[in-house]
Protein backbone atom coordinates (compact mmCIF):
# COMPACT_ATOMS: atom_id res chain seq x y z
CA UNK A 1 0.00 0.00 0.00
CA UNK A 2 1.25 3.18 -0.55
CA UNK A 3 -0.36 6.58 0.57
CA UNK A 4 -0.35 9.96 -0.90
CA UNK A 5 -1.49 13.15 1.08
CA UNK A 6 -0.46 17.07 -0.68
CA UNK A 7 -2.78 19.37 1.84
CA UNK A 8 -1.12 22.00 -0.21
CA UNK A 9 -2.78 20.64 -3.42
CA UNK A 10 -5.52 19.40 -2.00
CA UNK A 11 -4.90 15.50 -3.21
CA UNK A 12 -5.15 12.17 -1.42
CA UNK A 13 -4.04 8.85 -3.22
CA UNK A 14 -4.36 5.39 -1.89
CA UNK A 15 -2.97 2.57 -3.87
CA UNK A 16 -2.64 -1.09 -3.52
CA UNK A 17 1.35 -2.17 -5.46
CA UNK A 18 2.19 -5.61 -6.92
CA UNK A 19 5.42 -6.56 -6.85
CA UNK A 20 5.74 -7.21 -10.35
CA UNK A 21 2.80 -5.31 -12.57
CA UNK A 22 2.71 -2.56 -10.20
CA UNK A 23 -0.49 0.06 -9.20
CA UNK A 24 -3.53 -3.10 -9.23
CA UNK A 25 -6.02 -0.18 -7.48
CA UNK A 26 -6.16 2.68 -6.36
CA UNK A 27 -8.73 5.96 -4.80
CA UNK A 28 -7.37 9.70 -6.51
CA UNK A 29 -9.29 12.31 -4.55
CA UNK A 30 -9.06 15.97 -6.43
CA UNK A 31 -6.56 14.56 -9.17
CA UNK A 32 -8.47 14.82 -12.91
CA UNK A 33 -8.16 11.69 -14.76
CA UNK A 34 -9.17 11.28 -18.56
CA UNK A 35 -9.59 7.05 -18.99
CA UNK A 36 -7.72 5.63 -22.90
CA UNK A 37 -11.15 6.02 -24.00
CA UNK A 38 -10.94 9.65 -23.81
CA UNK A 39 -14.13 9.55 -21.18
CA UNK A 40 -13.28 12.50 -18.11
CA UNK A 41 -13.97 10.49 -15.07
CA UNK A 42 -13.41 13.37 -12.54
CA UNK A 43 -11.64 14.01 -9.66
CA UNK A 44 -12.82 11.10 -7.34
CA UNK A 45 -11.98 8.29 -9.14
CA UNK A 46 -10.59 4.72 -8.97
CA UNK A 47 -8.35 2.39 -10.81
CA UNK A 48 -9.17 -1.02 -11.22
CA UNK A 49 -6.04 -2.79 -12.88
CA UNK A 50 -6.97 -4.98 -16.17
CA UNK A 51 -5.35 -6.91 -19.10
CA UNK A 52 -6.59 -3.99 -21.56
CA UNK A 53 -5.96 -0.99 -20.17
CA UNK A 54 -3.73 -2.00 -16.81
CA UNK A 55 -3.98 0.40 -14.19
CA UNK A 56 -5.58 3.30 -17.17
CA UNK A 57 -9.07 2.98 -16.74
CA UNK A 58 -10.76 4.42 -13.97
CA UNK A 59 -14.26 4.86 -12.56
CA UNK A 60 -16.54 6.73 -10.56
CA UNK A 61 -17.08 4.90 -6.94
CA UNK A 62 -20.51 5.70 -5.05
CA UNK A 63 -18.57 4.25 -1.76
CA UNK A 64 -16.34 7.20 -0.67
CA UNK A 65 -18.30 10.04 0.23
CA UNK A 66 -15.04 11.90 2.48
CA UNK A 67 -13.69 14.22 0.97
CA UNK A 68 -9.78 14.49 0.54
CA UNK A 69 -8.72 16.14 3.78
CA UNK A 70 -10.38 13.16 5.71
CA UNK A 71 -7.44 10.97 4.92
CA UNK A 72 -8.15 8.55 7.80
CA UNK A 73 -11.94 8.41 6.96
CA UNK A 74 -10.92 7.74 3.27
CA UNK A 75 -8.76 4.85 4.26
CA UNK A 76 -11.48 3.58 6.14
CA UNK A 77 -13.70 3.89 3.83
CA UNK A 78 -11.25 2.43 0.99
CA UNK A 79 -10.75 -0.54 2.61
CA UNK A 80 -14.26 -1.14 3.69
CA UNK A 81 -14.84 -1.49 -0.55
CA UNK A 82 -11.98 -3.12 -1.27
CA UNK A 83 -12.18 -5.72 1.45
CA UNK A 84 -8.74 -5.03 3.07
CA UNK A 85 -8.44 -5.49 6.72
CA UNK A 86 -5.90 -3.17 8.19
CA UNK A 87 -5.35 -3.85 11.90
CA UNK A 88 -3.56 -0.61 13.61
CA UNK A 89 -4.03 3.02 14.05
CA UNK A 90 -3.90 5.23 11.59
CA UNK A 91 -2.53 9.04 12.52
CA UNK A 92 -3.09 12.03 10.84
CA UNK A 93 -0.53 12.89 8.40
CA UNK A 94 2.53 14.96 9.53
CA UNK A 95 2.79 18.15 7.98
CA UNK A 96 6.01 19.52 6.64
CA UNK A 97 6.24 22.81 7.04
CA UNK A 98 8.38 25.05 4.21
CA UNK A 99 12.04 25.58 5.15
CA UNK A 100 13.56 29.15 4.67
CA UNK A 101 16.30 29.30 2.11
Amino acid sequence: MVGRYNRFAGTLTYALIHRTVGRIYALDLDADHHNPTCQRVGEKHKHRWSEAFRDKEAYVPADITAAWDEPITVWQQFCAEANIRHIGIMHPPIMQEELPL
